[in-house]
């Protein structure tokens, strides 16, 4: 029997609890029983009221947080204020008597703690961002994915009502959006899921409209199903025999899988490959004859450059390149450019000189990798002679500007 310990507050109020210390250990308690009490004590407050505490129970358990209330008291963790209302006591609030042992024991955080732990994971991104930084300055690398990773990760701190595990999460997603962008991958969600958390559905759908929110998926080549070449134009492929035309449709997009396995196709008059998605589908649908448009999407994998090689050997052609006016877009089209050139086939950029830049709205600031890159640029001697025009004004300036404004 629990010998108890009763103060009386004032007539009809009392605040009673047992009378031995606060126990070291938690009771044997069934699993509803625990999970409401882990709910309890999430809060730091040293005093709950019965309200707040029936509410997190909820509506139907009523009977289950009195129970509970009982037991706590009855193995004293703790002092229970109680009311006299005709002729029986009823509880009104309760006091913990070392919540941080509980909290320890149900191996529950408190808000203190969980913010000195979202503290913590911001820093561990951004050392981690830092560090990467740091490690690709000087080298190949993309400032609009520093600048995306930067942006998410701000956001990621600005929310402080995520949990714990989805804050983590979100980091660890950064960090492997990082490493597919470096190792030059393209695949489906799945391939990326796979890759990033160990199986194909690993990844939830909040957590994929997070990444939509804070990336160009497909720009980093993260497509929802297999990697297609968009394109439009009065262009045809054979595939022994067999044809397909695209000058009927305003675009479309075809496997690079089944591209790279065409055997024949019709000789436009001219390649235009646009990096901007929306630039890319309204030029489409205005469409000259003799023009073959291609979608660019963002800095091209390994795989989409072997489908345009093979493309330019069953129908080799001169192309324009309309790439943003930042320093990404300069790098981006002359290494899609290289393609032509090892093919003795012409290129040439198209809208993304000076004067479009010099016209744009936009006012985005360069970075310090867009300065490291636009460095690098300017020492190539094979860099044309508008796109050099382009890095010296950027440079001189300060700021950058993408091409859905006039393309």
């Amino acid at each position: 029997m629990t010998n108890w310990v009763d103060i009386e507050r004032k007539r009809g109020m009392r605040d009673r609890c047992a009378s031995g210390p606060a126990p070291d250990t938690l009771p044997l308690l069934d699993p509803d029983y625990r999970a409401l009490l882990q709910r309890w004590v999430r809060s730091d407050g040293a005093r709950r009221s019965r309200a707040s505490l029936l509410n997190d129970a909820g509506p139907t358990a009523i009977e289950r947080a009195d129970g509970l209330c009982d037991r706590l008291l009855q193995e004293g963790w703790i002092v229970r204020r109680e009311r006299l209302t005709g002729g029986t006591w009823q509880w009104d609030a309760i006091v913990w008597r070392d919540l941080p042992r509980l909290q320890s024991l149900l191996a529950v955080s408190s808000p203190r703690q969980r913010g000195e732990q979202r503290k913590t994971l911001i820093e561990q991104g951004t050392a981690w961002l830092l560090s990467r930084s740091e490690a690709t300055y000087g080298s190949e690398v993309d400032p609009d994915l520093l600048d995306e990773l930067a942006r998410a990760l701000v956001r990621l701190d600005e929310d402080k009502t995520s949990r714990l595990d989805v804050l983590k999460t979100r980091i660890e997603l950064l960090q492997a959006i990082a490493a597919w962008h470096d190792a030059g991958a393209q695949g489906t969600r799945r391939d990326f899921a796979l890759q990033a958390r160990g199986t194909t559905k690993a990844i939830s759908d909040a957590d994929w409209r997070w990444l939509d929110s804070a990336f160009d998926l497909e720009r980093l080549r993260i497509t929802p199903f297999a990697p297609l070449a968009w394109l439009a134009g009065d262009i045809s492929f054979s595939w022994a025999g067999r044809q397909v035309h695209l000058g009927p449709l305003q675009f479309a997009g075809l496997p690079l899988t089944d591209l790279r396995r065409a055997d024949a196709a019709s000789l436009p008059n001219r390649w235009w490959l646009i990096e901007n998605r929306a630039s890319f589908e309204r030029q489409a649908r205005t469409c000259e004859s003799g023009v073959g448009i291609v979608w660019m999407p963002g800095r091209p994998s390994f795989a989409w450059l072997e489908v345009i090689a093979h493309l330019l050997t069953l129908a080799p052609a001169p192309a324009y390149i309309s790439a943003d006016a930042d320093p990404a877009g300069v790098d981006i089209a002359c290494s899609v450019g290289a393609v032509w050139q090892a093919r003795g086939l012409k290129w040439q950029p198209y809208q993304m000189g000076a004067s479009e830049w010099a016209g744009a709205r936009q006012h985005w600031p360069l970075n310090e990798h867009d300065r490291a890159l636009l460095a690098r640029l300017q020492e190539r001697v094979d860099l044309p002679a508008d796109l050099r025009e382009l890095c010296d004004a950027m440079l001189r300036e300060g700021r950058k500007a993408e091409q859905e404004g006039w393309v």
